[in-house]
């Protein structure tokens, strides 16, 4: 009998132990298969009406191959996914760098090089949905010496800071935009310009190092939620640096900017090495959270936090959690001296206690060679590897709850948009909804992998981790029903969280899905 009860009691302990397929409730929608004139887009945001219907904006482009946006597609749905209105948008001037929705107003924010004026200008092409006509509304301009830009109309990343960026805060009621800035001694300096969702300014701030701009990165840039406060977190190197990356002298400055004034907080990761970190505003406090390794190391070891006043900057919390002996339970059966490399931030949540939920990919580039039949090289190609995900929650006050690896392999030498992931988050449960092959791989010590070999076969699943970092799967819909496979690296979640849309392509045929949780 004893033995008989060991034997339920170690079967009951693998099945908390591994993920099973389980009953996540999930409400399905699809709209009409329709067709596009151009077919290559992808989903920019989504806005729920106060009648349970959606505005969703996707952006198109001519080819894969060029990547250039040519316009946008702004589409009115029902509750049940019936379009009742659209409009098409054409890129005449500039980029598009980021798109405000305020009730049934829609402002799209451009920067780009206005000829006539032989100026920089960021404007906003306002309109309402129900009629989408248009009027423009300069917001600031610059003179053409004052930018840093290598050339026209190029608008890529100079000495690792992007010439625009478009940054919203949390509840989407303000933005900013800053612009990379010439000096005469090339120290970093940056214009930073802050409006309301209505396109009022709230702030404008000349940010200035006494660094040279090629020895400053910005990490990532937040705003306050009543748009009156920018956070500013930027990673220097220091006067000597190291011959590899593990060995790097670097420390990080986090800058609060108001109309008034600007305060500095300098920090450093000590004996350890974080690549990058990212800040998370909460009421009480600012934090930065990211992956760290030791020193000369290039292996990640667990995750870092630090937090501050919001106000004072003064440093509260530093800690280091390295990784949990179930994190590499799950990502080698085992528990291994072995640690992470090539892992990619991907998301940050907050819980409603204020926990933060951090996402991340391994993901990394291979180099083959394709050979002729006398053996020679005839050409290069390069293979996108998007493998395990990486989860973990850190509670309120930096403490690591748990940290899960999902294994995952994925990979494509084409269109990345049919692997990888998008992650939400409702109430204390994070949800990732993936596409996989026909079945789930079983591997030793009672683990599972997911895995896809084409887009042409691809089942979509949900996978659920819930407030203890106990996880679950399953399949939502199956390639057999659809007639387009989904895009799931892009897609959106609206403000009231609980629902999450994609767009599905096979050619220039499109569908949109809904899943509700």
């Amino acid at each position: 009998m004893r033995n008989i009860l060991l034997i339920i009691s170690f079967i009951v302990s693998i099945f908390h132990t591994a993920a099973q397929e389980a009953d996540i409730p999930c409400n399905v929608k699809k709209s009409d298969v329709f067709k596009d004139e151009y077919k290559h887009s992808k989903i920019l945001l989504v806005e729920e009406d106060s009648n349970g219907g959606v505005f969703i904006v996707r952006a198109y482009q001519g080819s894969l191959l060029s990547g250039a946006t040519r316009g946008f597609y702004f589409e009115h749905y029902n509750a049940n996914l019936q379009l009742i209105k659209e409009y098409e948008y054409e890129l005449k001037l500039g980029v598009l760098i980021g798109i405000v929705v305020n009730n049934d107003i829609v402002h799209m924010i451009d920067y780009g090089y206005d000829k006539k004026k032989k100026q920089y200008v960021c404007s906003a092409n306002s309109a309402n949905i129900k009629d989408f006509k248009f009027t423009k509304k300069e917001l600031f301009s610059l003179e053409w010496d004052e930018v840093k830009t290598p050339g026209l109309f190029n608008f890529g990343s100079i000495d690792n800071d992007y010439i625009s960026n478009f940054i919203t805060n949390n509840d989407k009621t303000a933005f900013a935009v800053t612009v990379d800035v010439e000096d005469k001694n090339d120290k970093e300096k940056h214009l930073i310009h802050v409006f309301d969702n209505n396109l009022n300014p709230t702030l404008k701030h000349e940010f200035k190092r006494e660094v040279k701009d090629r020895k400053y990165k910005y990490e990532n840039i937040d705003i306050s939620e009543d748009g009156k406060v920018v956070y500013v977190l930027g990673r220097v190197k220091d006067k000597k640096e190291g011959k590899k990356g593990g060995s790097k002298k670097y420390h990080y400055e986090l800058t609060r900017i108001t109309s008034s004034d600007a305060k500095i907080q300098t920090f450093d990761t000590d004996e350890h090495y974080a690549q990058s970190l990212k800040t998370v505003y909460k009421n009480d406090k600012i934090s930065c959270v990211g992956f760290y390794s030791d020193r000369n190391d290039n292996r990640f070891k667990g995750l870092c936090y630090f937090d501050m006043d919001p106000v004072t900057l003064d440093k509260k919390t530093t800690k280091f959690n390295e990784f949990t002996e179930q994190f590499l339970i799950d990502k080698y059966g085992k528990k291994k001296e072995k640690e992470l490399k090539n892992i990619s931030y991907r998301d940050i949540f907050l819980t409603p206690d204020n926990d933060i939920v951090f996402n991340a990919e391994e993901y990394y580039i291979t180099t083959h060679h394709r050979t002729g039949q006398n053996g020679m090289s005839t050409g290069v190609y390069y293979i996108y590897h998007y493998d395990d995900i990486v989860t973990a929650k850190i509670s309120h006050d930096g403490e690591l709850l748990w940290a899960r690896n999902i294994n995952k392999r994925q990979q494509t030498s084409g269109d990345e948009s049919y692997i990888s992931y998008t992650s939400m988050i409702i109430n204390n449960d994070t949800y990732f909804f993936i596409n996989t092959g026909e079945k789930v791989k079983k591997l030793r010590n009672d683990r599972i992998q997911f895995g896809q070999k084409s887009a042409k076969k691809s089942n979509l699943n949900v996978i659920k981790i819930n407030h203890n970092g106990e996880f679950e799967f399953k399949e939502i819909l199956d390639d057999k029903d659809n007639e387009v496979p989904f895009m799931v690296a892009y897609g959106a979640t609206t403000k009231k969280g609980n629902n999450i849309y994609f767009l599905g392509r096979k050619g220039r045929k499109k569908q949109l899905v809904k899943f509700s949780l």
